[in-house]
C-alpha cells in the first residue's frame, strides 16, 4: 500500500500554538521504530550530529536529506518531509507577522481560607497574576472566558 501525501486539512481555520518541527516527528517515528539515531545517521549517510541537530529542531530538512530518509524510512516519502518542514517555517513566519493579545494581570482567587473570609483585605494578598501571548485570531474566545470569569485583559 502506498501512503501518498496530502495537504493539511485546517480545522475551523486552527492552527498550532507552537509549531511542531518535523525533525521531532523523524525523532518520534525512530523511536517508535525502535532505531537508535546513530544507526539511522550511518544508513542514511549523515553525519550523527547532523541528524541529532535536525532532530532537535536546530537545522532543517533539506530535500537532499529528505531523499535520504525516505531511503531508509520505508513509508514517508521524501515530500512528506519537504512539506512538513515548508508548514514549520511558514507556521513560524505567521508567528512573527501576527500581533497578539496579552493577557496580562488577570486574577483568579485561590482557595478561600479562614483569614479571607474574617479579613476582606487579606483577598488582595491570595492572588495569582498571569501574562501570557495569544494570537490575534483568537481575541473573541478570549473575551468570553475574560467576561465568564471575570479576567482583567490588556491589551499590546
Amino acid at each position: 500500500m502506498e501512503i501518498k501525501d496530502k495537504e493539511p486539512v485546517p480545522v475551523n481555520g486552527l492552527s498550532p500554538f507552537i509549531p511542531v518541527h518535523p525533525g521531532e516527528i523523524l525523532g518520534e517515528e525512530l523511536k517508535a521504530r525502535g532505531i537508535r539515531q546513530k544507526d539511522f545517521a550511518k544508513a542514511a549517510g549523515l553525519q550523527a550530529s547532523h541528524l541529532s541537530a535536525i532532530i532537535h529542531g536546530v537545522r532543517t530538512i533539506t530535500p537532499s536529506v529528505a531523499q535520504k530518509i525516505e531511503s531508509c524510512l520505508t513509508g514517508i516519502s521524501a515530500g512528506f518531509w519537504i512539506k512538513a518542514q515548508k508548514e514549520y517555517n511558514m507556521e513560524i513566519l505567521r508567528k512573527k507577522a501576527k500581533p497578539s493579545l496579552l493577557v496580562a494581570g488577570y486574577k483568579r482567587t485561590l482557595s478561600p481560607s479562614a483569614h479571607v473570609l474574617t479579613e476582606p483585605t487579606a483577598a488582595i494578598r491570595d492572588t495569582v497574576e498571569y501574562t501570557i501571548a495569544i494570537p490575534e485570531k483568537d481575541k473573541d474566545l478570549l473575551m468570553t472566558l475574560a467576561s465568564r470569569f471575570g479576567w482583567l485583559i490588556a491589551e499590546e
